[in-house]
């Protein structure tokens, strides 16, 4: 595991840094399918035998919100999520795993990703038009470029 010298991001995801200071997520949900197909066989039960066959998709899922008011650039952070989506190519995903006064900030880096989709609402408009809040979501995939 690489040491960061300070926590100044939560985690980065290409040259995009989810941050306070930035657009923070409040939720991150991780899901792992497990790939599983039924062989037909002649068993005591008649049922088919389940035979694992590997790992499948992994994703995960970001929610957040950002105060445009409050943060630097608050009003265009969702347009640098999507540039980095726009780049069309597999990002590399990394956090910090682990940060406090007894032990150093350290960055855990998990492979490549893809944007699959990004949401945006924006609300609670002020009398100009500019929102006071922006809530996101982000939808990632794992990328394992091996082809077989």
């Amino acid at each position: 595991m690489a040491k960061v010298s300070s926590a100044s991001h939560m985690m980065q995801l290409g040259d995009y840094k989810f941050s306070v200071s930035s657009a923070a997520f409040s939720k991150l949900s991780y899901e792992t399918e497990y790939r599983w197909k039924a062989q037909d066989s002649q068993t005591e039960k008649n049922s088919p035998v389940q035979q694992f066959i590997g790992v499948g998709r992994q994703s995960i899922n970001l929610d957040g919100t950002i105060y445009p008011q409050l943060v630097e650039g608050g009003l265009v952070q969702v347009d640098k999520m999507r540039a980095e989506a726009a780049k069309g190519k597999p990002l590399t995903l990394g956090y910090v795993e682990e940060s406090g006064k007894s032990s150093p900030s350290v960055g855990r880096v998990m492979g490549k990703w893809i944007i699959k989709s990004i949401n945006e609402e924006r609300k609670l408009f002020l009398n100009d038009g500019i929102p006071r809040e922006i809530q996101f979501q982000m939808t990632l995939e794992s990328y394992d470029g091996n082809t077989k």
